[in-house]
């Protein structure tokens, strides 16, 4: 059992509740409050015999950053999903599902019809990424950045690795038109160790983030910065990891969108504006990026990028959540999430999000184009015709 800060400091208001995404959808989950340290504090008596429904939390977080009094209400029950018990078609399932650095690697496996990942409780009906790996070129062309440029690192999640290449090599253009030399890192297929934290295997999630700390460690000499794309990962390298881990990085994290607006001369921003279209820009910020950050640097990067005002998504998880809308269990659920996104949208206009699931997941539910904000600049930069 780890230990946190504050985790028997529960006051019982229940704003934990208010915040949750799932308890205002599913009426039979039984909320933050009940799952974390209610629970905790029966375990510390010796009850761990686990709730119903815990293993339906999304470990958004946005129950602690509701917390007034700073309980750690998610990772609370991430640990009551250990004592949860489960099939061995779904221990298989979440053991795959939660190594995503596996399926980056193989990408086409999810070309595989998809009833047969039904009797393994996979979604048949959540839409999945096409395959999309990092192809050999630019293989070739990261590790030889320009010596005369500071060199910048990317942190290539597994999303992007095996499903979003187009991504990658936007955020490189991005960057290079900054005046740096961007470096991928890792060399190799690594996970962070977000999914298996998620899904309560925070054994496996250690070592997980272990290895990949050894990796970028290794990448990490003389780069002012690892820029990441995707908003879990930028949220484990920077606050999971030295916190839960006890593993911290002497390089700089630092999320794409906030590297630009920290490095982009308005020379860059009024190309992008002069090149960009009528379309309206809808943004949605993750879950871990509002609790980390908030919704401010999306809007800073749309009002300073074209001249409209941003129209932020106003939902808290889409219900994309990493790999739980893939799991049959949590279709619906995840639906009913993401539902809302199609309620607020009253035009055509394209979806600017910090990860790729999301951006997947908002793109079956609501019909609009929907890009990393990477992809976004490049193509405008570029004059590129991706967006018509």
């Amino acid at each position: 059992m780890q230990r946190f800060d504050f985790e028997d400091a529960c006051i019982k208001c229940a704003i934990c509740v208010t915040a949750c995404p799932v308890y205002r959808v599913d009426q039979q989950f039984p909320g933050p409050k009940a799952l974390g340290p209610d629970w905790y504090r029966r375990f510390q008596a010796g009850d761990d015999e686990a709730m119903d429904h815990v293993n339906d939390c999304t470990f958004c977080q946005l129950c602690e950053d509701a917390c007034p009094v700073g309980v750690p209400i998610a990772h609370l029950i991430a640990e009551h999903k250990q004592h949860a018990p489960k099939s061995t078609r779904l221990m298989l399932r979440d053991y795959l599902l939660t190594h995503p650095q596996w399926l980056a690697m193989a990408p086409g496996l999810v070309k595989l019809p998809k009833p047969l990942g039904v009797p393994f409780g996979v979604s048949a009906t959540t839409q999945w990424p096409s395959p999309s790996p990092i192809k050999r070129s630019y293989r070739q062309r990261k590790v030889q950045p320009d010596k005369n440029k500071p060199r910048v690192g990317i942190f290539v999640d597994c999303f992007t690795r095996g499903f979003d290449s187009e991504t990658l090599t936007g955020a490189m253009a991005v960057l290079e038109r900054l005046g740096f030399a961007p470096v991928a890192l890792p060399a190799a297929s690594h996970c962070c160790g977000a999914a298996a934290y998620a899904s309560g295997l925070l054994g496996e999630a250690e070592r997980t983030a272990e290895v990949t700390y050894r990796a970028l460690r290794r990448g990490a000499a003389h780069l002012e910065a690892i820029v990441t794309l995707n908003a879990t990962c930028d949220d484990t390298l920077r606050i999971e990891w030295p916190r839960y881990f006890g593993l911290e990085l002497a390089t700089p994290i630092v999320p794409f969108v906030e590297f630009v607006l920290d490095h982009a001369s308005p020379g860059f921003f009024s190309q992008l504006r002069a090149n960009h279209q009528d379309e309206v820009l809808y943004t949605h910020a993750t879950c871990r990026s509002k609790v980390a950050r908030g919704e401010g640097s999306l809007m800073s990067l749309i009002e300073r990028a074209s001249e409209q005002m941003p129209r932020i998504l106003e939902i808290n998880c889409c219900g994309a959540a990493g790999s739980y809308a893939f799991k049959s269990e949590h279709t619906e659920v995840a639906k009913a999430l993401g539902r809302r996104a199609s309620e607020v949208i009253d035009g055509p206009g394209i979806i600017l999000t910090d990860s790729g699931t999301c951006a997947i997941h908002l793109e079956e539910l609501t019909g609009h184009r929907t890009l990393h904000p990477a992809r976004w600049m490049a193509a405008q930069l570029e004059h590129s015709a991706v967006l018509r």
